[in-house]
């Protein structure tokens, strides 16, 4: 019984080495290889144990070039932005050093300075006008006797309306003096113009900043940078479904299920952290 046993097991073992198939081999099961998905522990797939791919086994994506080119357009992209702003900051200063630009801000100032001398020339002089200083002790007795008034009340009441009343017909004296003195106007109509002069250079500085030649450059570079980062963004994008198409595949192939392994199914939304798309 033991003798036929024996040359059962030789006989099987000819025609195993006959058909070029090592015990090992003809031992290990169909499937799996050493590739086991349900491993991953939330960490992503588990690649197989055997370096060498069988026929069911896919290759992986490799997803080196697409990130190296995403985060080469990104870093381009910022230093393409940040060599604009540093041209337009200097354009600005330069022109607010300019010749023309300090003498029409020179220009305001001293305008600004001749109508507040104006100004108070003539509420100088009010103050020797009785009818202006009877009006501002009136006010000044209201405001003590409002401090003095219980909050609250029906006499705090008539004391802060006297108050407003007397400060009303104070504003009013002030107004028409102003109004009425040709220093004053002159003054006012000097500022004026000067701020819309300093106001209109700033505009038209700044409408035709965008078209000095080094400035227009590097706007067309970095919008050529944006597009180049758009681009390689989706890249890579494509790069990651294309991984987990491959990833899903040797799946399949040896599992036998047709179901995406967590966190690679490209139609749902935050797929590998990068949002809809």
């Amino acid at each position: 019984m033991l003798r036929q046993y024996m040359l059962g097991s030789a006989f099987l073992g000819l025609l195993m080495v006959g058909a070029g198939i090592a015990p090992a081999d003809a031992a290990r099961p169909p499937h799996h290889r050493g590739y086991l998905p349900w491993q991953g522990g939330g960490f992503g797939p588990v690649y197989p144990a055997d370096p060498s791919p069988g026929p069911q086994q896919a290759q992986i994506y490799d997803m080196a070039p697409a990130m190296g080119h995403a985060a080469f357009a990104d870093a381009e992209f910022d230093n393409r932005w940040a060599e604009l702003q540093v041209l337009i900051d200097r354009g600005r200063r330069d022109f607010q050093i300019s010749a023309e630009y300090m003498s029409a801000q020179a220009e305001a100032g001293d305008a600004q300075e001749a109508y507040d001398a104006a100004v108070e020339a003539v509420l100088a002089r009010l103050q020797n006008d009785s009818q202006y200083k009877n009006l501002i002790e009136k006010r000044t007795e209201e405001q003590v006797a409002l401090t003095s008034t219980a909050a609250d009340t029906g006499l705090r009441n008539i004391v802060a309306k006297e108050k407003l009343r007397y400060g009303s017909m104070v504003s009013q004296m002030e107004a028409l003096a102003l109004t009425n003195d040709a220093t004053v106007q002159n003054a006012r109509v000097r500022l004026v113009a000067a701020d819309e002069t300093l106001r209109l250079k700033e505009k038209q500085f700044e409408s035709q900043l965008y078209n000095r030649p080094e400035i227009s450059a590097a706007r067309w570079q970095m919008e050529s940078a944006r597009a180049n980062k758009a681009g390689a963004d989706g890249y890579l994008h494509g790069a990651f479904i294309t991984r987990a198409d491959q990833l899903n595949l040797n799946f399949q192939n040896n599992s036998g299920n047709s179901v995406y392994l967590p966190g690679l199914n490209p139609y749902l939304r935050g797929y590998y952290g990068l949002g809809s798309f």
